[in-house]
């Protein structure tokens, strides 16, 4: 591989914990080291990936600086303390100036040549002129940038229902959308509250069997539907897809949990006749 064409992929240490590609020209690096990235400035990230990217791709990329200094590792670690004390003294400044604003959090580059601070609001804000007061109070150019709910539980974290620290702060790099039809085709027929994670949204692991889900409910016949188990009629009232099993309540109102492969659906009236 030459070190021309030499690319690799950071784990950038910003809030957001992006994944990026890097030109590593004339720098050696293995995974697990940690190195200092242009990236919206300079961050100090951890290489997860060296390889070639062939003749002429790196230099279309941000690149690598240099391998971490131990000053570098101190200077993250003291910025991360200061960005708290940051974030507290604007908080201050956001609440003489009477902005609907909630402060999120703050991080310094590793140069602390820039701030930025995250925050969420009901609607859009006129910052501008605490925007001029924060740059004169803490001497850095300042760049405030507005998140939504999701986004808020991806940079600080929390615990989910399932007891774990929840996936966008964990794993999940680009939480999307959920939405309520996944759950009504899991059948998870409960109250919102059940299935919201601490967003306040429905929970991003409802996505995850989504497929498998509705692969396995086509085999199946639908809720609703009139079926004859044995000597037994009566609707099919739920599934259970890991058994595969469906629940029949029968026309003597009997709940009967039977092999999905073993009950026959009795054809519609209206097909009959046709």
């Amino acid at each position: 591989m030459t070190s021309e064409n030499k690319v690799v992929l950071v784990r950038v240490f910003d809030l957001t914990r992006d994944s990026e590609y890097f030109h590593a020209a004339g720098i050696t690096l293995s995974p697990g080291d940690k190195c200092v990235v242009e990236h919206n400035g300079l961050r100090l990230g951890e290489v997860l990936n060296v390889l070639d990217a062939g003749s002429g791709l790196g230099e279309q990329l941000e690149r690598v600086v240099r391998v971490a200094s131990q000053h570098d590792l101190e200077s993250y670690s003291r910025n991360l303390v200061d960005s708290e004390q940051v974030l507290s003294s604007a908080r201050e400044v956001v609440s003489r100036h009477g902005l609907p604003m909630h402060l999120v959090a703050a991080e310094y580059t590793l140069d602390r040549s820039h701030l930025r601070i995250y925050f969420t609001a009901p609607h859009r804000v006129d910052f501008r002129a605490l925007l001029r007061e924060l740059a004169g109070l803490f001497g850095v150019r300042i760049e405030l940038r507005q998140m939504g709910a999701r986004d808020e539980a991806k940079i600080k974290g929390g615990i989910g229902r399932c007891g774990r620290i929840v996936c966008c702060h964990s794993f999940l790099r680009e939480p999307r959308s959920i939405p309520m039809e996944i759950a009504y085709d899991q059948e998870l027929f409960v109250s919102p509250e059940r299935i919201t994670g601490i967003c306040g949204r429905l929970m991003c692991c409802l996505a995850y069997e989504h497929d498998t889900y509705k692969q396995e409910l086509a085999k199946m016949p639908k809720l609703g539907t009139r079926v004859s188990y044995g000597k037994k009629k009566g609707k099919v009232i739920s599934h259970n897809i890991f058994r595969r099993t469906v629940t029949v309540l029968t026309d003597d109102n009997e709940r009967i949990e039977a092999d999905a492969e073993k009950v026959q659906v009795i054809p519609s009236e209206r097909k009959q006749k046709k």
